[in-house]
């Protein structure tokens, strides 16, 4: 029996390639989410810390400039936490298109995947008529 050769062997290396790469990609994409959460995390943290220290404060006595200073800091961690959303959404948004190439990638690597099973199982029916072919004609020269 003859060795079987898949033609587009090239094209499903490719094809698996650009699957690796897709989820690759992913991964990435997944822990730049997870960082940016972290870090909004953190602006809620800070600005809870802020709120608490200032209601700690609410029996002792307090000056205007400590309600202003406390109102900007709540603030700008307020604006922090904003943009942070805003980056979770695009970053989502982003892995969302990663997700839809690695889904294109697999189906395409999959295409090529049953093309080759389907090639192989066509050779092997043929390896197999052959070699009957080649049995049956030597038992018909014995004869």
């Amino acid at each position: 029996m003859g060795k079987f050769i898949y033609k587009l062997e090239n094209i499903l290396k490719l094809k698996e390639r650009i699957y690796e790469q897709r989820t690759q990609e992913l991964k990435e994409v997944n822990l730049e989410l997870e960082k940016a959460v972290d870090v909004k995390n953190e602006y809620l943290f800070a600005m809870k810390l802020e709120r608490d220290k200032f209601s700690n404060l609410t029996g002792l006595t307090l000056t205007a400039n400590d309600i202003k200073e406390q109102s900007r800091k709540v603030a700008f961690l307020k604006g922090k936490v904003i943009e942070a959303d805003e980056f979770i959404a695009e970053i989502e948004k982003r892995r969302d298109e990663v997700q839809e190439r690695l889904i294109e990638a697999y189906r395409e690597k999959e295409v090529q995947n049953k093309l080759k099973e389907k090639k192989y199982e066509e050779w092997y029916e043929e390896q197999k008529t052959k070699e009957q072919n080649l049995l049956d004609e030597m038992v018909n020269n014995r004869k």
